[in-house]
């Protein structure tokens, strides 16, 4: 007899069933309310379980001859379905994003168990029972009791969902008002860190876990970072800065004495100690090595698509985990593999992790909102059976900024970094040789000015939203809203427009950050525009100065040349020989470009359109070029190693007339470290007076003590 094959009713996961004649998902034998595109999209990708289904497979399939906005109704569809599986993205247990290509259902799924009334429809009939069965019975019912107390009492101890950690109380461990970068390093009785001084020197502090008096670590480096400290508790594992070279590596003794250099490792990257106590994992470019502590024997442990840092063994030394900074598009994603390196994997978004000494959870810090948060993930299953709970739950939301979380040795505390990020603009006035507080110092940086010098544009620090108004301060409008971000903004010739350099900043695993392109707005406001859409970023937007081109370039894509761009016919072109040039300014009189180099050093370059050749003006570190309002001279700031020399950045200017290089004003003067949100940010007021956005923001060490379930 011929048998007809047909797809499975039922298809379970996770304690759900999908219906897929009916068109109904349940949990428990309860519907759920999912119906429409939210359950097609459902649907399809439980087709493929365990297979990427890219969004134009699902455009394809959903709406095949039909406009509409794709990104949009696949994002509602697939929020929705998180919301009704109680899924996260960030965190995904049956849905996970990948960004740019699509979606894939990672939980297990079984589509051949056949439904209750398939068994009952086939399961044979039987005659009369027969009587006098009452002990039987009585037996079962027994039975049944007792099964169902054991199966209440399984689900109370090891399938209810365990309550969340909690922060008791909040505890500041230092306050001396000096910046504090991570990671820190602790053992049962002092805090290890880093503190960065207005001079840009560093130095290595250690404060008891109950707070007090925070003392200098003696070591003789000049560019000294805490990166970990050993099982023992007896070395410390530091960075020093040897300036466009890189960093080396140094174990330095607690108790003090001299540090010895862990081989000739010199790299652009970040180190621990291993899991076995006799290595060092580091980054280099792209790739992560594990060493001998004398640095040889390096071994390639895993490749990544962006740079590696912060990396962390598990309590069991099974597997290790780091973040992985994308800088294009500024997003961190944490990574997982085992302790060899085999079976890399991406985790979900964030940074810094560490596990508690249990092994039990694993915090890490997140940005939610432009805010730093921390977060725990728990590890443990208790039962073989359960699924191990992948969802983070978040332990601060605010109003500070949370970042470097280290928990304590005996699991009550977590040590963290926290603070709240502030500027503010100060000018430079030359006549008195003094520091002033420029437009009511505002907590703000990129000041760009209209050619009659009546208006200024600028985005706010941190946040990064474009405003303008006069340069008394009134008349202020914002032009961009969250989730848009905005930086270094220009006027117009005309007056009339504000080019800048915008990105979108996604709020979950569906809406991932973008790369910075350049965007036009009106300066009374609007919708910006994309000039021109590229996924590869687009740094430092200027202007020429007829109005009718504009000059960007990218110091993040290898190689890459300076572009114009054409206004009034969108026509791209490069300019010859400027392959490995970035943030290009066009002179005002329209006869120059200059640029910066991409690699170190960076050097001054000078475009001249006469002559179409590139020409060195300024030899050593240096950025932020801005030409005079007179076109006569290049202000640019121009960097000093402190490992070297000890000499802090400064202001100097180019004039062109004689080729001459004068200082303006050395930055150390200012008092407080320069901010900006990739780097200390610098300009030029109407007068050519320089302008900074001074560092105003705390920074201190707390403890978060917990209650762990």
């Amino acid at each position: 007899m011929e048998e007809t094959i047909r797809a499975p009713r039922l298809v379970r996961f996770g304690g759900f069933e999908v219906d897929l004649r009916a068109g109904e998902l349940r949990k428990d034998g309860a519907k759920l309310k999912l119906t429409g595109q939210p359950f097609h999209v459902l649907t399809i990708l439980l087709e493929q379980p365990g297979d990427v289904v890219t969004r134009e497979e699902l455009q394809k399939r959903l709406w095949p001859d039909t406009f509409v906005d794709v990104d949009h109704n696949l994002n509602s569809a697939i929020n929705k379905i998180r919301e009704v599986l109680g899924d996260s993205a960030e965190s995904p247990r049956f849905v996970e994003t990948l960004p740019r290509r699509g979606y894939r259902f990672i939980s297990s799924v079984d589509s051949a168990i056949p439904s209750s009334n398939q068994l009952a429809e086939e399961s044979p009939s039987t005659g009369p029972r027969t009587t006098g069965r009452s002990l039987f019975y009585g037996l079962l019912i027994i039975g049944a009791v007792v099964v169902t107390v054991g199966t209440l009492a399984l689900w109370k101890t090891g399938f209810r969902t365990p309550r969340a950690p909690r922060v008791l109380r909040f505890t500041p461990l230092t306050n001396d008002g000096q910046v504090k970068s991570g990671p820190m390093a602790a053992d049962g009785s002092r805090i290890y860190f880093t503190e960065e001084l207005p001079d840009r020197t560093t130095r290595i502090l250690q404060v008891s876990i109950n707070g007090g008096e925070a003392a200098p670590l003696v070591v003789p480096l000049k560019q000294p970072q805490v990166l970990d400290l050993s099982k023992a508790g007896t070395e410390l594992l530091i960075a020093n800065y040897e300036g466009n070279q890189g960093f080396s590596f140094w174990v330095q003794p607690v108790a003090g004495g001299s540090p010895h250099r862990v081989g000739t490792i010199l790299v652009v990257g970040d180190a621990r100690f291993g899991a076995d106590g006799t290595s060092i994992v580091y980054g280099d470019g792209h790739d992560v090595y594990s060493a001998r502590m004398d640095g040889s024997s390096p071994r390639r442990l895993v490749t990544v698509d962006s740079g590696p840092f912060g990396f962390q063994f598990s309590p069991d030394a099974r597997i290790f985990r780091f973040t992985q900074f994308d800088f294009q598009v500024d997003s961190m994603t944490i990574m997982e593999a085992a302790a060899d390196g085999t079976g890399l994997h991406k985790m979900f978004g964030g940074c810094c992790g560490t596990w508690t000494s249990d092994g039990r959870f694993f915090v890490f810090q997140s940005r939610r909102d432009l805010r730093l948060d921390l977060w725990a993930l728990p590890e443990e299953r208790r039962f073989p059976w359960r699924r191990r709970e992948d969802k983070a739950l978040q332990l601060t939301a605010g109003p500070l900024n949370f970042e470097f979380p280290l928990p304590s040795k005996d699991g009550k505390q977590v040590f963290a970094i926290g603070g709240s990020r502030r500027a503010e603009i100060m000018r430079y006035d030359s006549r008195s040789g003094q520091f002033v507080p420029y437009l009511s110092g505002i907590s703000a940086e990129g000041l760009a000015f209209s050619r009659d010098g009546q208006w200024v544009t600028y985005t706010s620090f941190p946040d990064n939203t474009l405003w303008r108004s006069r340069v008394d301060g009134t008349e202020r409008r914002q032009l961009t809203f969250p989730p848009s971000r905005a930086f270094l903004p220009r006027w117009s010739p005309d007056g009339k427009q504000i080019a800048f350099n915008g990105k979108q900043i996604g709020v979950n695993a569906d809406l991932p950050d973008t790369t910075w392109n350049i965007y036009l707005v009106s300066n009374e406001g609007g919708t910006p525009q994309r000039v021109f859409p590229s996924e590869q970023s687009q740094m430092d937007v200027n202007w020429s100065p007829d109005g009718n081109s504009l000059v960007f370039g990218s110091a993040v894509v290898p190689n890459a040349p300076i572009y114009t761009i054409d206004l009034r016919s969108k026509s791209v072109s490069t300019l010859p020989g400027s392959n490995g040039l970035y943030s290009p300014h066009w002179s005002p009189d329209g006869k120059y470009i200059a640029a910066i180099t991409a690699e170190h050093p960076h050097k001054l370059m000078l475009f001249d359109f006469a002559t179409q050749k590139w020409t060195e003006t300024f030899g050593f570190e240096m950025g932020a070029p801005s030409w005079s309002r007179d076109g006569k001279c290049i202000y640019f700031q121009a960097y000093h190693n402190p490992a070297q020399d000890g000499v802090q950045s400064r202001i100097v200017r180019f004039r062109l007339s004689d080729r001459k290089i004068e200082n303006i004003v050395d930055l150390g003067n200012v008092g407080r470290l320069t901010a900006g949100t990739i780097t200390g940010w610098f300009g030029l007021a109407p007068d050519d007076s320089p302008l900074f956005a001074r560092d105003i923001s705390t920074s201190e060490i707390f403890a978060l003590e917990m209650d762990w379930p």
